[in-house]
C-alpha cells in the first residue's frame, strides 16, 4: 500500500538548497557542492550580470524573484539562497530583510539573502569590525560599507581589486585574494570579510585563520551556513573556519 507521506528525495533526504547565482560564475554552486553535508542536495539556477557595477546589479535583480520562485516551486527546495551579495546589499539593509520576508511568504519556502548571512555569521561569532575584501568597484564597496554600518559592523580598513567586468572577478586565482588578505589585515579589525560570491576562496579560510589568528569569512561559506542553519542541519565541517565550528 502506498503511503500517504512523500518519501524522502534521493538526492537530499535532509533538505535541498536553491542557489540564485550569477550566470557568469561557477564559485558557489561549486563551493557548496564541495562543502555540502551528505544528504543535502544543491539545486541551482542563473540571472543575467553584464556589468559589476549599481546599475548593472540592479538589472539584474530584475530576474532574481522568478528565479527564486522556479527553485521553491519547480525544484522542490526547502531553502531559497539570493546568492549575489551584491545583489542582497545594494538597495540597503531595510530593502533586503523586506525582499526575503515577502518572497518566503509568497513561496511558502524560507528565503534567505547572501548578505543577511554574511550579518547573522558576524553576529554568531561577535565580529564587530572587518576588512573587507572585494574584487569590485568604489561605488559598489561604498553600498557595501553602508549596509553593514547599518547591520552594526564597522569596515576597520578595505582592500580590493576595483573590477566592474564579471570575467575580470571570475579570473582572479584564490591565491591572489589570499596573499591581498595578509598583507591588508589591521589589528583594529575583528574579523576579515571576502565578498562576493564568484570569488573561489572556501579553501583558503583555515589558512587565513591560522595566520591572522582571527575570524575569516566569505559570500559562499556564510550562505552555506546559513542554509544549513535554515535547514536544521547540524553545521560542522572541518576546513572552513571557526564559523563552523560555532554551531
Amino acid at each position: 500500500m502506498r503511503s500517504n507521506s512523500p518519501r524522502p528525495f534521493t538526492d537530499g533526504r535532509r533538505g535541498r538548497i536553491g542557489l540564485v547565482a550569477t550566470a557568469p560564475g561557477n564559485a558557489a554552486e561549486a563551493e557548496f557542492n564541495r562543502f555540502r553535508p551528505e544528504g543535502v542536495a544543491v539545486m541551482t539556477t542563473r540571472t543575467p550580470l553584464a556589468r559589476s557595477t549599481p546599475e548593472g546589479i540592479r538589472a539584474m535583480s530584475r530576474h532574481v524573484e522568478a528565479a527564486a520562485a522556479m527553485l521553491a516551486e519547480n525544484a522542490y527546495c526547502d531553502v531559497v539562497l539570493l546568492s549575489s551579495t551584491a545583489c542582497s546589499f545594494v538597495e540597503g539593509r531595510q530593502a533586503d530583510i523586506a525582499q526575503a520576508r515577502r518572497l518566503s511568504e509568497a513561496l511558502h519556502t524560507a528565503v534567505i539573502t547572501s548578505a543577511h548571512c554574511v550579518v547573522e555569521a558576524a553576529r554568531a561569532l561577535g565580529v564587530g569590525s572587518v576588512l573587507l575584501v572585494t574584487p569590485s568597484v568604489p561605488e559598489l564597496n561604498r553600498l557595501e560599507r553602508q549596509y553593514l554600518k547599518e547591520s552594526g559592523i564597522d569596515v576597520a580598513a578595505e582592500a580590493g581589486f576595483g573590477y566592474c567586468s564579471p570575467r575580470d572577478i571570475l579570473s582572479i586565482p584564490p591565491e591572489e585574494v589570499e596573499r591581498l588578505v595578509r598583507r591588508s589585515d589591521v589589528p583594529n579589525a575583528d574579523g576579515v570579510l571576502i565578498s562576493c560570491s564568484g570569488l573561489h576562496v572556501m579553501n583558503r579560510i583555515q589558512a587565513l585563520e591560522d595566520a591572522l589568528g582571527k575570524p575569516v569569512l566569505t559570500s559562499n561559506q556564510t550562505g552555506l551556513w546559513g542554509s544549513l542553519r535554515a535547514l536544521n542541519v547540524p553545521i560542522q565541517e572541518k576546513g572552513l573556519g571557526v564559523l563552523f565550528c560555532a554551531g
